[in-house]
C-alpha cells in the first residue's frame, strides 16, 4: 500500500511538472503589448541617445514562447532593442511564464550633424507568437529643428530664420492672435497635419530665392520629396483675418489655399 501511494504520488508531481512546463500554441493566445507606439520627441542637439521601454504580457495560463521580436529596420535602422537581456534586432525564442512579463527597452542614437537624414524617424518592433503578430510603432525626431506637435498659438507669436520648423498632428491659429513668419523659415508640414488660421498668419518672405518663406511636406527622400498631396494645406476659416504672404513658396500640398468664408472686416482675408 505505502509503495501504491509513493508512486501515486510521484507520478501526480511529475504530471504537474510537464503541466507546468508546457507552452500554449494557439494563434488566439492572450497577448497583450503595452503600448502600441513609442514616441521620442527629445530635440537632439549634438548626439541624441533616449531609452523608453514596453512589456509583452502573456495573460494565459501557460507559459508561452515568442518566436521573435524584430526590428524591421535592420541593422540599419536608428534604434536599437534588448529583449529580457537579448540585444537585437532581432531576438528569437523568449520564454514568458504564465502571467507574466517581458520588457522590452528601445533606444535611438542620432547624430545631429547628419544633415541628409529625415525629420521624422520611424521603424516598427514586430513580436511574433504562434503564427500571429503585433506591432509597435516608432518615431524619433531627426534633424535639429522646432518640432510642434498640435501646435495652438495662443498669443502673439514670431518665427525667425534659425531651425527648421517641423509641424506635427496640426497647427492652429486662434482667433484675434497673430503669428508671423519672417523671411528665409522653412516650415516642414506633416502628411496629416493641416495649418488653421483663426486669427492672422502674416508671411514676410523677400524677393531673393533663398529669403522666401517655403511650405512643404516634411518627407525630404526620393520619391515623396517631390509627391503631390504631401500635407492638407493652410484653411483661413471664419474669423481668420488680416492675413499677408510677401514671398511665400507653397510646395506639394493637397489645397495649398483655403479661405474659407467671406472676410469678417473690409480687408480682404488674404492679400
Amino acid at each position: 500500500m505505502k509503495n501504491l501511494l509513493f508512486i501515486s504520488i510521484s507520478i501526480l508531481i511529475l504530471f504537474n511538472a510537464c503541466k507546468k512546463e508546457s507552452f500554449i500554441t494557439s494563434p488566439d493566445a492572450q497577448v497583450t503589448l503595452s503600448d502600441e507606439e513609442l514616441k521620442f520627441d527629445t530635440v537632439f542637439t549634438t548626439t541624441g541617445s533616449i531609452t523608453q521601454s514596453f512589456k509583452i504580457i502573456n495573460e494565459n495560463d501557460q507559459k508561452l514562447r515568442l518566436s521573435s521580436i524584430k526590428l524591421l529596420g535592420g541593422n540599419s535602422s536608428y534604434f536599437k532593442i534588448n529583449a529580457d537581456g537579448f540585444i537585437g534586432p532581432e531576438v528569437s525564442n523568449i520564454e514568458i511564464e504564465a502571467n507574466d512579463s517581458v520588457y522590452v527597452f528601445v533606444s535611438v542614437s542620432i547624430n545631429q550633424s547628419t544633415s541628409n537624414i529625415p525629420f521624422i524617424i520611424r521603424d516598427s518592433i514586430q513580436v511574433s507568437y504562434n503564427g500571429t503578430s503585433g506591432q509597435i510603432n516608432l518615431e524619433a525626431w531627426g534633424q535639429n529643428a522646432h518640432f510642434f506637435r498640435d501646435k495652438k498659438i495662443t498669443s502673439d507669436e514670431i518665427w525667425n530664420n534659425d531651425l527648421p520648423y517641423v509641424i506635427l498632428g496640426s497647427l492652429t491659429i486662434d482667433a484675434n492672435k497673430k503669428l508671423t513668419i519672417n523671411k528665409g523659415c522653412r516650415v516642414y508640414v506633416h502628411a496629416d497635419a493641416p495649418i488653421l488660421v483663426d486669427g492672422t498668419l502674416e508671411i514676410n518672405g523677400e524677393k531673393d530665392t533663398v529669403d522666401r518663406v517655403q511650405f512643404r511636406g516634411d518627407r525630404l527622400d526620393e520619391p515623396y520629396n517631390d509627391f503631390p498631396a504631401g500635407w492638407p494645406g493652410i484653411f483661413f476659416r471664419s474669423t481668420s483675418k488680416d492675413n499677408v504672404f510677401n514671398y511665400a513658396v507653397i510646395k506639394n500640398a493637397y489645397q495649398a489655399l483655403a479661405v474659407l468664408d467671406p472676410s469678417i472686416n473690409a480687408n480682404p482675408n488674404l492679400y
